[in-house]
């Protein structure tokens, strides 16, 4: 943001004069500043207290013009209606909703405190009451005392040089009022100023603010996101770091799923600059743990060697490999009545999901059954399991028991 301000010559008691600012909206990221312009002087002695001279609007040419008719004119006591004034522009400024709302206050004398609603015919203003109200309205003041007034300028004692403001009662308030006010709005203040480098404290003051920047997701109910932190404070023009985790749910479909993050900047939104949108392909994985076997059961057991093949489906549709990776049973190799063949397992040559396995049992056993060990994987994912052959020891019998303390490696090595 770029402010281009004025030193106002030294005036005599009384008159003095600020600037009002509207920030950047957030969605620009300072890239589209708005302004406005007021000048305060006083009650009783002045023409005015406070007067808008202009309502924050992207004209800059117009800014220059309203900053180019002040005059340094009228005033009687030394501290002024500064504190009525920025009560007055809260709602005179028009901030736009969305922006950083900043208000440069110069000046080179203390304000009246109270400012009572029998100088003025309004309610009563004081310090409290208008930092608690731009506080509310979410402004930050920078204020710049300059140094052709009064000891402290702004932040001068507000009750020695006070007597314009007898219907109040006795003068009140304490030297230090910018520099409170600033701290509180969370602006910056700066002492003792010369004229001639006001605008640049001005400048100095809007890079110096602090600014919360805190991420907010909106996602697909298939992802959700995690920030840590889960906000950061930085200076204006630093980088705030977050490390940011998107977490795919346990029952989401397949397919493509968004989560946008906006980077909220004092909680509000901040347009396509601090916005991101995150697009990742959901994958399901192959599903090993409902593989099939074809076929699942050998008969009969005439020692030959029979192809099975194992199945893996995919709840995305993606395509499967599938590689069948050993193959163990639950009896010998070469055990009683079983044929005096070994071994009982073959590869198939380009058929990684197929493995060739002997149709033979036992003839004293409960049937034989082979353990079929495979992986299978979509291009993405990978998942392993186990499939079962059965050799029945009878047609007609019950299916084959496996055995499970019983591990033989069906390759015979």
């Amino acid at each position: 943001m770029t402010v281009v301000a004025r030193a106002v010559p030294r005036s005599p008691p009384g008159a003095r004069n600020a600037c009002e600012v509207s920030g950047a909206p957030h969605d620009a990221a300072a890239n589209d500043p708005q302004y406005g312009v007021g000048e305060y002087r006083d009650f009783v002695s002045s023409s005015f207290a406070y007067r808008n001279d202009m309502s924050v609007s992207a004209d800059a040419t117009a800014v220059t013009t309203a900053v180019d008719a002040w005059s340094a004119d009228q005033g009687g006591d030394l501290p002024e209606a500064s504190l009525f004034a920025l009560q007055k522009l809260i709602g005179a400024a028009g901030f736009r909703p969305d922006s950083s709302k900043i208000v440069v206050w110069f000046g080179d004398a203390p304000g009246h405190d109270p400012v009572c609603s029998a100088v003025s015919g309004e309610t009563a203003v004081t310090e409290a009451s208008v930092t608690a109200a731009l506080v509310a309205a979410g402004i930050k003041v920078i204020a710049v005392s300059v140094t052709t007034g009064a000891p402290g300028g702004l932040n001068g004692d507000p009750v020695a040089s006070s007597f314009d403001y007898g219907a109040c009662g006795a003068p009140g308030g304490a030297a230090g009022q910018a520099d409170r006010i600033a701290a509180a709005t969370g602006g910056q203040s700066f002492g003792a100023v010369p004229p001639g480098e006001v605008a640049g404290k001005i400048l100095e003051g809007l890079t110096a603010l602090p600014v919360t920047v805190k991420p907010s997701a909106t996602c697909d109910a298939r992802l959700s996101a995690t920030f840590d932190p889960t906000e950061r404070t930085v200076t204006s023009g630093e980088t705030a770091v977050f490390q940011e985790t998107l977490t795919v749910a346990g029952d989401a479909t397949g397919g493509t799923a968004t989560c946008t993050v906006q980077f909220l900047l004092n909680g509000e939104p901040a347009g396509d600059e601090f916005t991101e949108t995150n697009t990742i392909t959901v994958n399901r994985p192959p599903n090993c743990a409902t593989a099939t076997v074809t076929p699942g059961d050998l008969w009969p057991p005439n020692h030959s060697y029979r192809t099975v093949g194992v199945t893996v489906p995919d709840a995305d549709g993606d395509a499967v490999t599938t590689t069948v990776t050993g193959v163990t049973q639950d009896e010998a190799l070469d055990g009683v009545a079983d044929g005096n063949t070994s071994p009982d397992a073959a590869w198939v040559a380009g058929h990684a999901d197929q493995v060739r396995v002997r149709a033979e049992r036992g003839g004293q056993g409960d049937g034989r059954v082979y353990r079929i060990a495979f992986t299978a994987t979509d291009g993405k994912e990978t998942c392993t399991g186990t499939v079962t052959v059965g050799v029945p020891h009878d047609q007609s019998g019950p299916p084959a028991v496996d055995t499970v303390g019983v591990v033989v490696n069906s390759f015979g090595s």
